[in-house]
């Protein structure tokens, strides 16, 4: 019995370094780019990739606003948004109902969501169920909500609060990383 507790306890140890590990050079390689030099879609990009390799993650989307946030939540402004998807290349395209449905809270609450099971939220927006667990969080520009950051996946209970706590980071390293791309601008 104490020989199952100690393997289990060294596993989850394991997984816990691996987490870490992967967190760090995500922080490491979002870091690392030359946001001075470099295009807001361009770092979305980037940051896309970043994200579908060390969350691995279904699907990631970038959605912002060019200025600042409007005044209403318009869901037709997410037919544009950036985004990798299981193939692993970013590219335009709209949001699934979920998606946007946890872009739209993270816009009207200024708060990052995480759901492990999106099997009820799917079947009441009358959606396929492409993502059982997701991560939406904000992005922010100083005070100034700039935009929102999601991640995926097709099995529930895929990330974990290592996850979620990655997420919230990565969108403050990715709003400063945009203020330094505005300034250049």
């Amino acid at each position: 019995m104490r020989i199952n507790r100690l393997t289990t306890s060294l596993t989850e140890l394991a997984e816990s370094v691996d987490d870490l590990l992967e967190a760090l050079s995500a922080l490491q390689q979002l870091s690392e780019l030359p946001a001075h030099k470099l295009t807001e879609t361009t770092l979305s990009k980037e940051l896309l990739h970043i994200l579908y390799q060390c969350c691995q993650a279904s699907s990631c989307t970038v959605f912002t606003w060019t200025d600042t946030q409007p005044e209403t939540t318009d869901t037709s402004q997410l037919k544009n948004l950036w985004a990798i998807d299981f193939n692993g290349i970013s590219h335009p395209r709209e949001a699934t109902r979920v998606e946007n449905h946890f872009i739209n809270n993270t816009i009207k609450t200024n708060k990052a969501e995480h759901c492990s099971d999106c099997t009820a939220i799917a079947e009441r927006l009358k959606s396929k169920l492409w993502e059982k667990s997701i991560i939406s969080v904000p992005v922010f520009i100083k005070d100034q909500l700039y935009g929102v950051i999601t991640i995926s996946h097709s099995e529930r209970e895929h990330f974990n609060p290592w996850s979620f706590n990655l997420m919230l980071t990565i969108s403050k390293f990715f709003g400063y990383q945009l203020s330094a791309c505005r300034l250049r601008c």
